[in-house]
């Protein structure tokens, strides 16, 4: 599906969603899930076709594929984490989507563990030093 579609299937599912919140909340918010996991879905094939086209990358400048998969794993929890978030606002849970939030912000934080201990092995090498 391309961008101009799911635009449109937002739109509709978002007028849809606020015309029937008036008569039956719990349907609206489950008419909202559905159409994110959908929309999520219709994206999978698009993360296979970039998946490949970083792995190309890779393979040829040398990177390291650890890095890599540290930061696709980033982007990862921060998209998850933003529509979790974005569920329980429409929710009207605003404090369970801080909490959410502040979760999604630690684990990339220990997720990059590994990349920052790198960093630093590296600058402390280049400064004579060892850890």
């Amino acid at each position: 599906m391309n961008i101009t579609g799911i635009c449109a299937l937002g739109v509709v599912i978002a007028v849809t969603a606020v015309t029937i919140k008036r008569y039956n909340g719990e349907m609206s918010l489950l008419l909202c899930i559905a159409g994110c996991i959908f929309i999520f879905l219709s994206l999978l094939s698009s993360f296979s076709s970039l998946y490949d086209t970083v792995s190309k990358i890779l393979a040829n400048t040398g990177i390291s594929v650890t890095y890599i998969t540290i930061l696709l794993k980033a982007v990862g929890i921060c998209f998850v984490t933003e529509f979790a978030c974005d569920i329980c606002r429409d929710a009207g849970q605003s404090a369970l989507a801080s909490n959410v939030a502040l979760a999604g912000k630690v684990m990339v934080l220990v997720t990059a563990v590994p990349l920052y201990s790198q960093i630093l092995n590296t600058v402390l090498t280049l400064m004579g030093g060892s850890v």
